[in-house]
């Protein structure tokens, strides 16, 4: 069904009452010549029957007196369209004003910002006072220009985003091939003289390269990740035998590490649509953080919740925490927890990639630090 159009409404009542107020003033100015018409003939009449001339009164006299009438009879008629005209240009000049109040001036306002949207300006607003289509179209042309600044803004952090990564990536894998290349120089001049330091310089030249191979690796996976194209494949099955089976894995390493890892996993089964292989990552990735950024003796907790229509998935430390200055950008690429750009630290991708899988899942993830680190990670029930 087609909306009424209210404008079209608006603008025909406003002609009607034009022309009934036209109608108005010219019925008014006749009135108004009428009786001034009829005052003078009866004035005349009275004077005439006063001294009785009917019969002795000469025919020029007479043609003289019905001269001066006529001229009386064109002065009234025209004061009278006189009077009519300044009415009706009264009339048109407040028409005309309440019209463009109504019409023109709205118009002029959207010319003016489709003029500075054009221009690039998106923050101008439109604001003014019109009937239902215009105000409408302000509210939509005000939304637009809402989206077009906050797509301006996120396409101008996304460009700085972009530079600044070039310049994480280029430093991540230009410090340890330098090292690598120093260290095979040392050894092609023979400064290498013992079997012993030979063994200690191969196995840095072997860590350094499986850091350049994690970072290439961290880098395809997120662009995959990023791509709308790649195809995530989620399956329902029970996420708390998945959990276990993480539980099981890093129970070890963390006794190794010196590390206390508590566990609070329900026993009963929790039926969740996920792709087991991308959120294995995504709290490995949290829980290898944990290991590198904490000291020994720190507590680990890995729990897993049902909240409303999903399941919740809590990573937490007590260890030295995430400054305040990063909890904004902690999720961004090539982000580190200590703030500092060490070739022997972490790719700076694992909560990245960690964000984009909870993401592709339609979940979400936020950090708490109230007392204690906390990365929670929100997953549907239906995807």
């Amino acid at each position: 069904m087609k909306p009424p159009n209210r404008l079209q409404r608006s603008l025909i009542r406003q002609y009607i009452y034009f022309f009934v107020t036209l109608a108005l003033i010219a019925a008014a100015s006749l009135y108004i010549l009428n009786a001034q018409i009829l005052n003078y003939f009866m004035d005349i009449s009275g004077q005439i029957k006063a001294e009785d001339t009917a019969l002795g009164t000469p025919t020029a006299v007479l043609d003289v007196a019905s001269d001066q009438h006529e001229l009386v009879f064109y002065r009234m008629a025209l004061q009278t369209l006189l009077l009519f005209l300044a009415l009706f240009a009264i009339t048109v000049y407040a028409f005309g004003r309440w019209t463009a109040s109504r019409l023109t001036t709205p118009l002029r306002s959207i010319t003016d910002g489709i003029r500075n949207i054009a221009r690039g300006h998106y923050h101008q607003r439109l604001n003014f006072q019109a009937s239902y289509e215009l105000a409408q179209i302000q509210e939509d042309f005000n939304d637009m220009a809402e989206r077009l600044e906050r797509m301006e803004k996120e396409n101008r952090e996304l460009a700085e985003s972009k530079q600044r990564m070039l310049i994480d990536i280029s430093h991540d894998l230009k410090t340890p091939m330098t090292t690598i290349k120093g260290y095979i120089e040392a050894m092609e001049v023979g400064l290498v003289d013992s079997e012993e330091r030979r063994r200690q310089i191969l196995r840095m030249i072997s860590d350094k390269a499986s850091l350049m191979s994690e970072l290439i690796d961290g880098i395809f996976e997120l662009s995959k990740l990023d791509s709308p194209d790649y195809p995530f494949a989620v399956e329902a099955s029970d996420l708390t035998e998945f959990m276990r089976e993480i539980a099981a894995e890093y129970y070890e390493v963390f006794e190794e590490k010196k590390f206390l890892f508590q566990y609070d996993i329900p026993d009963r089964v929790i039926i969740v649509p996920f792709n087991a292989t991308w959120l294995y990552r995504a709290v490995s990735n949290i829980l290898s953080n944990a290991i590198q950024y904490n000291p020994p003796g720190t507590t680990v907790g890995l729990k897993l919740a049902t909240r409303g229509n999903g399941v919740e998935i809590h990573v937490s430390d007590d260890g030295i925490g995430i400054p305040d200055v990063m909890k904004e950008t902690i999720f961004d690429a090539f982000v580190r927890g200590d703030q500092a750009r060490k070739s022997d630290g972490g790719t700076g991708l694992g909560l990245a990639i960690a964000k984009q899988v909870v993401e592709k899942h339609g979940g979400n993830i936020t950090l708490t630090t109230n007392g204690q680190t906390k990365f929670i990670l929100f997953l549907p029930d239906d995807l």
